[in-house]
Formats: C-alpha cells, structure tokens, sequence
C-alpha cells in the first residue's frame, strides 16, 4: 500500500508544481499585460483557462495511455519470462497465418525441461526463478521479431518459427534442435546437466490455425516424453488417433465412475499342503458399451495418471462389501479377500483413516482383509511405510507385496517392512520349468519367506507342472488359471458350495 501511494504521489507532483507555477506566474504575466482593462483581462482569463485544460487533457491522456499500456503489456507477458502468455500467443500465431495466406510455411514447436523440479532443488528457489528469468531472456535475444515465443507453463515454451529459406524447409530438424539448444544454455551455463523434450509441428501440413498446430505439437510432445529424457518428435497424425481414443476411454472412465458401472470378480487363491481356500484376489472389471471388456491394463494406468486412482479404490471396496454381504461371504467361508491399491494410493498422508473407513463395515467381520501394495510403493517411502502398515496392521488389515522378484525389495527393507505375504510374480512361475534361474528365485524368496515367517503365494499358475514344481519349492499358496479362473461372486459361492472349499487340483 504504501509503495503505490509513493509511486501515485511522483505521478501527481509535476502537475501540482507546474499548476501552482501557471497560476501565479500567468496571472501576473497578465496583469501586467493589461493594465487596467477589465473586460480584455476576462477575455485573456478564460482563454487561459481553455488552454490549462488542453494541457491538462493531453498531459492526463498521455499519462493514461502510458499506464494502460503497460497494463495491457502485463497481460500479454508472462512477468517472469518476458514471453507471450498462451492466449496472445494463439492470437498472434493466428493472425500470423492469416497474413501469409497460406504460402508460406512454419514450425510449431512445444519444449520442456526435463526433470526441472529436480534441477530447482539443486539450484534452490531464488537461482532456480533466476534461471527461468534467463532462459526467457536468452530466448527473445536469440530469435527474431517475426518469431512468436510464449511461456506455457512453469518450464514449458513455445515457439512459432516462420520458414523463409529453402535451407529451414528441409530441414526444420536443424531448426528445431537449435531452438532446444538457445531454450537450454542459460541452464547450461549454471553447470546443469539439463536436457529437454520436444514436440513439433509443421504448417500448413499438420493443421491450419493456432489451436490445432498447438494441439499437434503437444501430441508429438506428449509421444517424446514417453520415450524418455532428451527426445524430440515431430508430429504423426497415428499421435492424434491414438490420444483421441485414449480421451475418449477417460471420459468414459469417469461417467463408468460416476455411474458405478465397474464391478468385481474373485480368483481364488488355494493352500497347497490341503488344496483348501485361503482367500481371494479381488480384480476389477469393466465392459464396454457393447458388453466387450475392457482391460484393466488401460483403464487402471489412466485412472491413476488423471486422478481417479481413488474413486477406483472406493469403488472396488464398497463393491467387496456389498458382495460379501449379499452373498453371506462374511461369515469366515472366505478366510481372507484381498485388494490392489496404487502407490500413489498407498502413499498420500490421508491413507490410513481413509482406509480405515472405507473399510469399517468389515471391521467385525471374521474375514481377514489384505491390502496388496508393489515393492515399488512400498520402498518409496519406507519410513512412513512401515507406520502406515503397523497402523492398520492394528485395525486387523494384512498386507502383501504383489509381482515380488521384480522390485527393487532389499534384505534390510523387507526385515523392517511389517507385511504379511510375498506373491511370487508369474514371470518366475511360467518360466520356472524351463528356467533355471527363474527355479533359483523362486527357492530364494521361499527360503527368505521362511527366515522372516511370510506367506509365499505364487501366482499366474497355467500348469499342473507349475504347480507340482511349486510345491517342489515348499510354496504355501498359489492362484492362476489352472486351479480357478476370476469368477463373479455368485459363482464363487456355487464354488463353495459344491467343493467345501476344497479345490479338486490333479496330479501329473
């Protein structure tokens, strides 16, 4: 407050000083002038008067056009950086291809630093505004006023690059490979190892107006980062088809969401020493229109990337529940039912009282419930993975480490880690016939299993051979395709009613 008030107050000094100063000094001029005439001194007044208004205006119209533009400059540019906002840009690029009437040709190109978070914590927060500070300088030192440069986000910009020589139609690679090079050096310069993504579009070839150039060089960005740090993609429209399909299964997902359309089915998981149910996989399903499933391999990715991990989870269990309960499952027939959550689930600060009320309504019932977490999720964090476990392993939740064997699980983690099982991944079981460095696994985490009193499951069984191997190798328990495929609820109680809980598993 007290700064706008100074900065109004240097606004308004001159033209008090220069008021005061013209009304004395013009009326003495003016006395002096006349004389003695009244009448002619009234004419001179009031012509003084129309001229200090004149003045006034112009000196208060230049005063105002001055601030509005700088207000209006504001807007256009991103403070920090000096570079266009996205809407000017769009604007700017639109207008840009109107004047060129589609004669000319341009490059679109979208970059982004890559691992930034990382590099500002090296630098520390002050150097790292400092650093976007210069990129953004370099950049409108480095290209020329025909080019349109715009700041997309925290370490994403934008670039619109008219090609006017032969030499930059040929090889826009060149050009935009050096556009990466000027957006990176000022991080370079600081002795960072940055590297940066890149998504580029070419018009009129891959979209005639600003939104659809723009929207081509995302895709083609969006496809460099899936290949990882330091590539560069121009764009294919095969891009377009394949994220419009991914879109559209987003959108589907969330009404699926909304409309608890997803449901749930049961694989069985059986104890080898007696062929007895011990418990339950719970994996979730979802159809299509058309009834045709939809794998959980495409749609549980997105649901994690966009957000609705836990809508998902919240789903599925309320879903356990009312099964459980509709089909008298939860009288202890199922010793234990359990249930996959995502690392990023399984690590936000809410997760145990969230946990523990979605699953309240089973808190009394004899059913054992099991969480299952990757070693990934749970090493991430290992400290307050280690709490949350203990936390909930109070309120009677297990917890088992899913596709063990392919993580990143030491000795010392899984000595601290308080959990309750280990799942055998099926790579190891398929191969653990014809490999013998998938049999030495399997015998090692068995022999761990037992050095650390843990359940061992292995799952993905196909074969009565897998099976009798895993039994080979002192294997507790055991889920696949051979002893039962996932089934819905009411056919897991047709199951259990017609065996008694006793899988009828051949022998070779």
């Amino acid at each position: 407050m007290n700064k706008a008030i100074i900065a109004a107050t240097r606004i308004v000094a001159p033209y008090l000083v220069l008021g005061i100063l013209w009304i004395f000094v013009s009326d003495t001029a003016l006395l002096l002038a006349v004389g003695g005439d009244v009448d002619r001194l009234g004419r001179l007044q009031t012509a003084k008067g129309w001229f200090f208004v004149t003045i006034t205006t112009l000196m208060l119209f230049a005063l105002s056009y001055s601030h509005l533009r700088q207000i209006q400059r504001l807007r256009e540019l991103d403070a920090q950086t000096g570079l266009l906002h996205r809407k000017l840009f769009l604007e700017y690029l639109d207008d840009a291809i109107e004047r060129d009437g589609g004669e000319g040709e341009m490059l679109v190109l979208i970059l982004n630093i890559d691992a930034f978070s990382v590099i500002a914590r090296k630098l520390g927060k002050g150097d790292a505004e400092q650093a976007l500070e210069e990129i953004g300088a370099h950049l409108r030192a480095s290209f020329t006023a025909d080019n349109l440069l715009s700041r997309l986000g925290t370490d994403e910009v934008a670039l619109a690059l008219p090609l006017t020589e032969a030499v930059e139609r040929e090889k826009p690679l060149e050009l935009a490979l050096n556009a990466r090079r000027q957006f990176l050096e000022p991080l370079l310069a600081l002795g960072q190892r940055a590297t940066a993504c890149g998504g580029a579009a070419l018009y009129p070839r891959d979209g005639h107006d600003a939104h659809s150039l723009l929207a081509a060089a995302t895709s083609a960005l969006r496809a460099a980062r899936s290949r990882g740090p330091d590539h560069l993609n121009f764009y294919d429209d095969r891009l377009t088809r394949a994220d419009r399909q991914r879109q559209d299964l987003l959108l589907a997902l969330r009404e699926a969401l909304r409309e608890r359309a997803l449901y749930v089915h049961y694989q069985p998981q059986v104890r080898l020493a007696d062929n007895r149910l011990s418990g339950c996989e719970v994996l979730v399903r979802w159809n299509d229109p058309q009834g045709n499933p939809i794998p959980p391999s495409e749609f549980v990715p997105l649901a994690e990337q966009f957000d609705l991990s836990r809508a998902l989870s919240e789903l599925v269990i309320s879903r356990v529940i009312e099964d459980l309960e509709r089909a008298g499952l939860n009288d202890g027939t199922l010793p234990r039912v359990s249930i996959n959550l995502t690392p990023d689930e399984f690590s936000r600060g809410d997760f145990v009282p969230w946990l523990r009320e979605q699953m309240a309504p089973m808190a009394h019932w004899p059913i054992k419930p099991q969480i299952e977490i990757t070693e990934y999720a749970a090493l991430r964090n290992l400290e307050a993975s280690i709490r949350r476990i203990r936390e909930l392993g109070q309120c009677g939740v297990d917890f088992a480490l899913d596709d063990f064997g392919t993580g990143y699980s030491s000795l010392a983690a899984l000595k601290d880690l308080p959990v309750q099982e280990l799942k055998i991944d099926g790579s190891f079981t398929a191969t653990v016939n014809t490999d013998e460095r998938s049999l030495a696994i399997v015998k090692s985490i068995t022999r761990l299993a037992d050095t650390f009193n843990l359940r061992v499951l292995a799952e993905g069984i196909e074969t009565v051979e897998q099976l009798e191997r895993l039994r080979e190798c002192r294997c507790a328990e055991a889920q696949g395709f051979y002893l039962c495929r996932p089934v819905p609820i009411d056919e897991l109680v047709a199951l259990l009613q017609a065996g008694g809980a006793v899988f009828p598993v051949q022998s070779p």
